[in-house]
């Protein structure tokens, strides 16, 4: 299963001065925060802790009925990049089995976390706007390049954001990044459903020598939202918000 949280800069007071909210950090997470000398750098930075933490604290909550403190539970950089999370109580033999990714754009945050054991979560936000005219052939490959231009001239932003965002979310997933060209990976979205997720059919290259077993994509206001899962082939349900896992009441999506 994957759960999922969007929080902005105006969900707390102090995210928006670049000050941690009382309460988040860890006393490690605060040293390393103050080695942050770049404005944007220290508000992104706690808002995608702010995002992460909650995600986290919610699961915990549906899961033990208990909610823990956000400075008990610590994100810690794995050496590529990955974002990892740690417990600094006795729920670590929960957290130990939960990954997460997260994701920033235009003062807001994207999180995404599973807990479903060998799998690798990518999440990527991104707002829609035109690219400029070399950005598609740079970074598609040949089909997705076909697609965005067979579509609607007024379709082609949304769709060259959709095909850009799943890329990264993908090749986050393989914890790898943009280290990687991104035409070693093909993405190709499926239209929007109902529940306003579509799928995204995601091949990498045989040079990667990795599987990326599924994405999706949506919507949401003026941003698109995209997650895609790396895996060891064990079949996983669509992404769930956690507001629809509490009103769901048992963190399974219907």
């Amino acid at each position: 299963m994957l759960y999922w949280l969007i929080q902005t800069l105006a969900d707390h007071p102090a995210l928006a001065c670049a000050e941690p909210p009382e309460g988040l950090l860890s006393s490690a997470e605060e040293a390393r925060f103050r080695t942050l000398t770049r404005e944007k750098r220290r508000r992104d930075w706690l808002l995608g802790r702010w995002t992460a933490k909650h995600l986290a604290a919610h699961y915990i909550e549906l899961v033990t009925g208990r909610r823990p403190a956000l400075r008990d539970i610590v994100i810690l950089t794995d050496p590529d990049g990955a974002p990892r999370l740690q417990s600094q109580n006795g729920d670590a033999s929960i957290i130990d089995r939960l990954a997460i990714s997260i994701s920033h754009s235009r003062d807001h945050a994207f999180c995404v976390l599973t807990d479903t054991p060998g799998y690798a979560p990518g999440a990527d936000i991104e707002y829609v706007e035109p690219r400029a005219p070399g950005f598609v052939t740079d970074f598609f490959t040949d089909v997705e390049i076909a697609s965005v231009h067979h579509a609607p001239p007024s379709a082609q932003p949304l769709l060259t954001t959709v095909i850009w965002s799943a890329k990264e979310a993908a090749l986050k997933s393989l914890r790898c990044g943009l280290t990687v060209d991104t035409r070693r990976i093909v993405c190709l979205p499926d239209e929007p459903t109902a529940d306003g997720w579509a799928p995204v059919i995601v091949r990498c290259h045989p040079e990667l020598n990795a599987y990326v077993h599924r994405g999706w994509w949506r919507q949401m206001g003026g941003f698109v939202l995209t997650l895609a899962t790396a895996d060891i082939g064990r079949p996983m349900k669509t992404a769930v918000s956690i507001a629809e896992a509490r009103r769901n009441g048992d963190g399974v999506s219907p």
